[in-house]
């Protein structure tokens, strides 16, 4: 029956109950009184310390992944020293040539010029050009299958030369011929 007399008089006051605000000091004193609250800083750390891991293995994988594409590609570089002699060898090759083609194109430009009266000229040069291609082509292949051995380079080079002096000495002739022609002749009377 104590909880009736109990539960009757709280239900008679409970407005007074309600109305009333505790007073200030009394939650200071309660605060006092309750155990010091405990560091939650690992709690609050975990969230970013996952990400920072994360991102460091990130970053550390690609760093190791870059290193070794590097050094795949610089092991590939590498190159030994006759193939850096044979380099260098078709480098001077493909220089003469371009140097070759060009004064042969010119004197045969030039040759044309004096040989219009005699076209059966370029034609026998023509032919014997050609004879000669075929054997610098054949040398080139060997140039392929040797790796550019210095001999075939320099067999290359000497077609060129011996075009150019055949053009030359055709046009030297060519040139003594065409002076004879405009030369008077000196009659004296």
């Amino acid at each position: 029956m104590k909880k009736n007399k109990l539960e009757q008089f709280i239900s008679d006051n409970t407005e007074d109950f309600n109305s009333l605000d505790p007073p200030v000091m009394a939650w200071e004193a309660i605060e006092k009184e309750l155990p010091a609250p405990k560091q939650v800083i690992g709690r609050k750390l975990w969230p970013f310390a996952w990400k920072a891991a994360a991102a460091v293995l990130i970053f550390a994988s690609a760093w190791m992944l870059n290193d070794y594409t590097d050094q795949k590609k610089q092991s590939e570089k590498i190159v030994s020293p006759s193939e850096v002699a044979t380099s260098l060898q078709l480098g001077e090759l493909s220089d003469a040539e371009a140097y070759y083609t060009t004064k042969i194109s010119y004197r045969q430009a030039e040759l044309a010029v004096y040989a219009r009266q005699n076209p059966e000229i370029i034609e026998d040069l023509k032919k014997e050009f050609r004879e000669m291609d075929k054997n610098k082509d054949e040398l080139k292949k060997d140039l392929a299958e040797s790796n550019a051995n210095e001999k075939v380079i320099e067999a290359i080079i000497l077609s060129y030369r011996v075009k150019l002096e055949i053009l030359d000495q055709m046009l030297t002739e060519l040139r003594k011929s065409e002076e004879t022609k405009q030369k008077p002749v000196e009659t004296n009377l």
